[in-house]
């Protein structure tokens, strides 16, 4: 446990094979390819629980962020040179726990991934202003803020 959230990491070999990494909401996800280089291949996860907490990652980590609902927007990193975004947020699979027939849920998890380039500190932000089909958040629900600290050792 690191700042009271769990913090996945995997580690691979370059002949490793990719290992699917299984979400908490029950939808899969399968890391990046491993370094070409030989070196160690870390991924950290972040999900909601991790809100107002600090993560540390070294320099060369893949971070993934994975919000449980679609009404998140994330604003990506606060400083690129150290912590760089890795193209736009995705939709995730539908859980089985959301269902298809019911709109306006929002309970489809989004997805953003970063590389962690150089030491120093970095900020992901995400706001919403509704928990679900005319369900306005409480204050305590509308941003999500994780601080991102990188050095070069692992």
């Amino acid at each position: 446990m690191i700042n009271g959230f769990a913090e996945t990491r995997w580690r691979l070999a370059i002949a490793a094979a990719a290992v699917p990494a299984v979400t908490a909401a029950g939808c899969g996800t399968a890391p990046s390819a491993p370094p070409t280089d030989g070196g160690p291949f870390i991924m950290t996860v972040i999900r909601d629980d991790a809100n107002g907490t600090t993560v540390p990652v070294a320099v060369g980590g893949r971070v993934e962020l994975i919000l449980s609902s679609s009404y998140w927007h994330v604003a990506g990193s606060s400083a690129p040179r150290v912590l760089r975004q890795d193209g736009p947020a995705t939709l995730m699979s539908r859980p089985s726990s959301c269902p298809a027939n019911i709109p306006g849920l929002g309970c489809i998890p989004i997805q953003m991934k970063f590389t962690a380039l150089a030491d120093g500190k970095a900020v992901i932000t995400a706001r919403r202003t509704s928990c679900g089909e005319a369900l306005r958040c409480g204050p305590d629900r509308t941003r999500f803020t994780v601080t991102v600290v990188v050095s070069g050792e692992g």
